[in-house]
């Protein structure tokens, strides 16, 4: 069968729906030489987007095994097979084909350090991963690439955490500063800063990093409360704290302050102001949570009748709030009840956001 006969027979194939077979068709219909070699890494692309990672592996392996491969296309199939092996799980044989692409240097190194970015996070090698960020950070294309900068961040906090549960705190300082110079203002690395400060009994000090997330980001309120508030109450100062929670439901919007606010208003015997204050807050921010808290708050000053319905009521809430999710991927739309700094779906980090705020990528914290 001559090269056109198998291009009826692949094209008839993709006609009637069967793709993988018009792939077959076509790989073997199209002998490998200088002008088919770009034919067939694209084949071999789409084999593996495919799924068919296997297949994909042999049309590559093919072209690296294929004698005299010129150079430029040498370090191509290798970032082929690369990825090939990374979708199979393969990653040391993954690791070494990038190894060997950066060191025949050329343009195809940038795509190396990337994909070997990708697999040292996989792996959790932090420094190595650092490493590779630095480097590709080199090239002017990538030197004010926010999510690169961000995910550089994120790999020095990794570090910092690994030391502060060995009680390195020293060292995890170091790393922390070595994150904010991937991104001045990394909300995890002050907040990791802010643990630092609790745990030495630098109260104020903390309280000053936590307000400074609050500033910058206010969507990350939930991560502050319980921070905060410890820290005011280690210095005996409970009338502060009523005053920032009070200023975060007005300016914030925050359920979360409004029943810490409403916690703590109750505990003074006076459920009659935190039941208004919840009233209030859900006739503008309708939520479960907020919901549940006024039901249990309103159980102590009804009849015995009215309770009864009220606890139907609160089992209802409460059975929808254990299905619900609480926070949200900006990028590919995984839900979670729990907070993530990098998405367990897409492996995109500081996409997780809760769900009641939209995304607004002008508003993000970035480098300046």
């Amino acid at each position: 069968m001559d090269l056109f006969q198998n291009y009826f027979v692949g094209l008839n194939y993709l006609l009637n729906d069967e793709p993988d077979e018009a792939i077959d068709t076509f790989i073997k219909a199209l002998e490998i030489n200088s002008e088919t070699i770009e034919t067939h890494l694209a084949l071999g692309a789409l084999l593996r987007r495919r799924g068919k990672v296997d297949k994909a592996i042999n049309v590559h392996q093919a072209l690296l095994a294929r004698p005299n491969l010129e150079p430029n296309f040498t370090n191509l199939v290798r970032l082929q097979l690369a990825l090939d092996y990374i979708a199979a799980g393969l990653l040391d044989r993954a690791e070494r084909l990038l190894k060997e692409v950066l060191e025949d240097g050329g343009e195809a190194k940038w795509d190396a350090l990337a994909q070997l970015i990708t697999i040292y996070q996989t792996e959790k090698e932090w420094e190595k991963a650092i490493a590779s960020s630095t480097e590709l950070l080199k090239r002017p294309r990538y030197k004010k690439d926010a999510e690169l900068l961000g995910s550089a961040a994120h790999f020095c906090c990794e570090l910092a955490e690994q030391y502060l549960q060995n009680n390195q705190d020293l060292q995890a300082r170091a790393e922390i500063k070595r994150a904010f110079t991937f991104e001045r203002k990394s909300v995890r690395a002050m907040l990791l800063l802010a643990d630092i400060e609790q745990l030495e009994g630098n109260y104020k000090a903390a309280i000053k990093e936590l307000l400074r997330i609050r500033g910058a980001k206010p969507e990350f309120v939930p991560q502050l409360l319980e921070r905060l508030k410890n820290c005011y109450m280690h210095l005996g100062s409970e009338d502060e704290l009523e005053k920032l929670l009070k200023a975060m439901v007005a300016d914030d919007s925050s359920t979360e302050a409004a029943l810490m606010l409403a916690k703590i208003i109750s505990e003074k015997s006076k459920n009659s102001d935190a039941i208004e204050l919840l009233k209030k807050h859900l006739e503008q921010f309708p939520s479960l949570n907020a919901l549940i808290e006024l039901l249990n708050l309103q159980l102590d000053s009804v009849d015995e009748e009215v309770a009864t319905g009220l606890k139907s009521l609160l089992n209802l809430a409460e059975a929808q709030a254990q299905k619900s999710s609480e926070y949200q991927c900006h990028h590919c739309g995984f839900e979670t009840k729990s907070f993530f700094w990098m998405c367990p779906s897409c492996k995109k980090w500081d996409e997780i956001h809760p769900l009641s705020v939209l995304p607004n990528r002008q508003t993000s914290i970035t480098n300046q």
